[in-house]
């Protein structure tokens, strides 16, 4: 097994539990084919799942793996397959979906943080994901996370669109859009630098652009 998947699957189990409510509205809207679990038991085995896709796209290409291929490595059968996921699309939907909420759940409805902390923890946060930020540049599939992120940014996702509020500006949805995929490229091309620089020295970086885009 490789080092670090999705962080902590018993710590995504919980999220994905305590967001069971507002994660139904989201699945309405992204129109995604996996289930929201119920139980802390359901949503551990779904990300085992997950973790089993990343881990084989780390040997095959993407396009060449099946789901047979993921029930073989989970040892399960297509029908625990099929109880959490319509097909191998919608099992990486939800490996991006669960990462992307994993931080918001984490970080953003935290009013102590500073704008450059939120900033700082996304590149610390994204650097301990490597694996699935690797797996998706080399499989040509980065524009898969621009997508998954963007819907989940949705009007009711309120702590997204705090990434605004400290520049003085109304807290729109497409500023919000421009921002979070603004900075998704960045998080990429720092990925395929190898990291030069520190999540610190990036969070200043992105500061510095907001405070230039968003002038007070």
């Amino acid at each position: 097994h490789m080092e670090h998947t999705l962080s902590n699957e018993n710590v995504l189990a919980r999220i994905n539990y305590y967001n069971y409510s507002k994660l139904q509205n989201f699945t309405i809207r992204s129109e995604t084919m996996y289930k929201h679990c119920s139980t802390e038991e359901s949503a551990l085995r779904q990300r085992q799942f997950e973790n089993c896709l990343l881990e084989l796209m780390h040997q095959t290409p993407y396009s060449q793996i099946t789901i047979g291929d993921l029930c073989d490595r989970m040892q399960r059968s297509r029908k625990s397959f099929y109880r959490y996921f319509g097909s191998k699309e919608d099992c990486l939907h939800a490996l991006i979906d669960h990462s992307v909420m994993e931080f918001s759940s984490l970080y953003l409805p935290d009013d102590d943080l500073s704008q450059k902390d939120v900033y700082e923890h996304y590149f610390s946060y994204w650097k301990k994901l490597s694996p699935l930020l690797t797996a998706l540049c080399q499989n040509q599939l980065t524009s898969c996370l621009f997508e998954r992120t963007m819907l989940c940014i949705t009007e009711e996702e309120q702590e997204f669109r705090n990434f605004l509020r400290s520049y003085g500006h109304e807290d729109s949805y497409e500023q919000t859009l421009f921002v979070v995929c603004g900075i998704t490229g960045i998080l990429i091309n720092w990925h395929h630098s190898g990291y030069r620089k520190t999540p610190t020295q990036m969070a200043a970086t992105v500061e510095r652009l907001m405070h230039n885009t968003f002038p007070v």
